[in-house]
């Protein structure tokens, strides 16, 4: 079963870079995640649900993060829900 991951960015959204770091897919991959989505708002979620699924990822969590501009980190503000499947 394919595993994808909405991160929605409440602190920080500013900050994010525009591409995602191989970090973030390493820190997926330990979770059994194969993709990953970055959102900084509820539309930005909702297609990245609808990307997720689209490619054929069978079940999709929801986790809050913020991003730490100086760490170039996501730290987690939650566990992760589970969205579909």
């Amino acid at each position: 079963m394919r595993k994808g991951m909405i991160l929605y960015v409440t602190e920080g959204k500013e900050d994010v870079p525009l591409q995602t770091g191989e970090e973030i897919l390493e820190t997926a991959r330990s979770l059994g995640v194969t993709a990953v989505c970055v959102a900084s708002s509820e539309e930005d979620a909702v297609h990245g649900w609808y990307g997720l699924v689209t490619k054929g990822v069978q079940q999709v969590l929801f986790m809050t993060v913020s991003y730490n501009a100086q760490v170039d980190r996501f730290e987690s503000r939650g566990n992760p829900v589970r969205l579909c499947g």
